[in-house]
């Protein structure tokens, strides 16, 4: 489409410089013929290319005219129209290079183009054209759902012209995503993450469930990983390995690809063989030596009581064990932390804290609004806000604003301790 647009400016700019030069022409034979036919000689004589011998009477030959200017002016011209069409061409090239870079809205972009095409720029109105946007996305039905998968190679590719090493350490993340409140409509993506670059999508699955069965939903991105892990990828002469080190997701994602169980079960520790107690409506792990779960062991299923199944992953040469990564946010921060705080608030008597306590600490979190460095995501608030924290914020409390609202507020019994 952007290059019929372009031949049909080129076309209505030579015919618009065409009937120019016509008109042009035109007046000029006029005046001179008027003023030949009065015997007049103040008219002084110009040139025209359709004078057939200079120095003679004005006589013109409009035959040699057409045929010179079509022989030589319109070549000129078309070889204007086509430096000035490489020009077009080159800038739409870069404005698209720079909005997909820069990551620019359609809203801003077609503002952008709005403004361009008012100072004389030949651009489409809208950015969807600039950017060539496919009017379809192919999908498949898969596993209850839509799927579609982009490829791990060529995610790949677009980062090695940048990296300094023979070797590509990737990172997976594969969780799910709710769209609406209203529906149980939800995506399941597979991002990647390869050494320090931006994390790519290389499949996705959109259902009103988790995508199943898994094998299926892994099936092409697990085939395609072995083959570049057994082959590496060739790229300008060079070859590069490529090896998944870390699989990152949460409880219940982690639960589901490696086919064990959730948890809140009592063999649900994935780092160690430890049976747990439910204390309080609680699963406790109380044991201090514990022996600790190994890769081969996990991929030949002899964790009976805490594998539910054969996980794909093992197939696909991934270490279910050392590989995976303990959530963080939601074992520390959303965890033990919120733990915490929700006894010191609203915990037995024994450990609550006064209203005057808590009224101190709150006053002294809200008095470093505005005082934290830029660096922080979030300005702390009060107690009476913590239901509402996120996980940024209690992270920031455990690490940086908690000893210090805590120190004069909270006093520790150190009798008998050195």
């Amino acid at each position: 489409m952007a290059m019929k647009m372009r031949e049909w400016r080129k076309r209505k700019r030579d015919m618009d410089q065409l009937l120019c030069y016509s008109d042009s022409e035109d007046e000029q034979r006029t005046e001179i013929n008027s003023s030949v036919e009065s015997g007049s000689s103040s008219v002084p004589r110009t040139p025209l290319s359709g004078d057939s011998v200079p120095g003679t009477s004005y006589g013109f030959d409009f035959d040699t005219d057409v045929a010179c200017f079509t022989d030589s002016e319109h070549d000129d011209d078309e070889g204007e129209g086509e430096e000035e069409g490489e020009v077009i061409s080159s800038f739409e090239d870069d404005l698209r290079q720079w909005a997909t870079e820069h990551k620019v809205t359609h809203r801003a972009l077609n503002g952008l183009l709005s403004i361009l095409r008012k100072q004389g720029h030949p651009l489409p109105v809208d950015c969807r054209t600039l950017l060539a946007t496919p009017l379809q996305n192919t999908t498949e039905s898969k596993c209850g759902g839509y799927y579609k998968y982009y490829g791990l190679e060529k995610g790949i590719s677009e980062n090695l012209r940048l990296m300094d090493s023979n070797e590509v350490h990737l990172a997976v993340n594969i969780d799910g995503i709710p769209l609406f409140k209203s529906s149980g409509m939800q995506f399941w993506p597979i991002l990647v993450k390869c050494g320090h670059f931006d994390p790519f999508i290389a499949a996705m699955f959109s259902g009103k469930s988790k995508p199943s069965p898994l094998e299926d939903f892994l099936k092409d991105f697990l085939t395609e990983y072995k083959y570049l892990k057994d082959n590496g990828i060739v790229y300008k002469g060079q070859t590069y390995t490529v090896t998944i080190d870390a699989l990152i997701c949460d409880a219940p994602a982690r639960a589901y690809l490696k086919c064990i169980k959730g948890h809140a079960s009592y063999e649900s520790c994935e780092r160690c063989v430890i049976q747990g107690t439910r204390v309080e409506g609680r699963m406790v792990f109380g044991d201090q030596e514990c022996t600790p779960r190994t890769d081969d062991r996990f991929a030949r299923v002899e964790y009976r009581n805490h594998q539910t199944g054969l996980s794909p992953l093992i197939a696909a040469g991934i270490p279910c064990v050392s590989s995976c990564v303990l959530d963080y946010m939601h074992m520390v921060c959303l965890g033990v932390v919120r733990r915490m705080l929700i006894y010191l608030t609203r915990g037995p008597k024994i450990c609550r804290l006064s209203v005057r306590q808590k009224d101190a600490i709150s006053k002294k979190l809200i008095g470093l609004r505005g005082r934290m460095p830029s660096e922080f995501a979030r300005q702390p608030r009060g107690l009476h806000e913590m239901d509402r924290w996120k996980a940024t914020e209690f992270r920031q409390f455990l690490l940086y604003t908690g000893p210090v609202v805590l120190k004069t507020v909270i006093h520790v019994h150190t009798a008998g301790v050195r």
